[in-house]
């Protein structure tokens, strides 16, 4: 600032003119603290609110991809069809007796694979994503309890035992 003062003409410091030199440097010094406390305070906040939004983002993209995942998988496990309900609970109050663990369990998911006969299924869980993953779980080891039961009848086991 007194570079440019100086080679405009407006100032021209003197050996006996040091103070408006010092009063500047001053002024100076205090509004870049003022600024420095400033930042201090709104650079964390606004560090903050971006990790937040991100995340935000980044549990809806999950999310989406959880249904879009289990969707996929379960029309490829049940060829006829499927069906499912999710029903949220906000409270433990609201919950049905039948919940297994009140504390942690939000979401019940009906599910029912369309073929005769039908099947129906309740799956307990604490967020939408862990609801579709055990219902697709569940839909897996179905299969393989299928495939089992009809290796073991193709080897010639009496199936099921007496």
């Amino acid at each position: 600032m007194l570079a440019l003062a100086n080679q405009s003409g407006a100032y021209r410091p003197t050996p006996t003119n040091l103070l408006p030199v010092l009063v500047t440097l001053g002024v100076a010094a205090v509004a870049g603290l003022l600024l420095l406390t400033l930042l201090e305070h709104v650079v964390p906040r606004a560090r903050r609110t971006l990790r937040l939004r991100t995340a935000s983002t980044r549990r809806l993209r999950l999310a989406a991809t959880a249904e879009l995942r289990a969707r996929a998988m379960m029309d490829e496990l049940c060829p006829d069809g499927w069906e499912a309900d999710i029903v949220l609970f906000s409270s433990a109050e609201q919950l049905p007796s039948e919940a297994p663990d009140p504390a942690r369990t939000r979401v019940q998911l009906d599910w029912t694979e369309l073929r005769e006969p039908a099947t129906n299924r309740r799956v307990w869980a604490p967020d939408i994503k862990s609801a579709l993953e055990a219902m697709v779980a569940e839909r897996i080891t179905d299969e393989t309890l299928h495939r089992i039961e009809q290796q073991a009848l193709n080897d010639g086991a009496d199936w099921p035992d007496p």
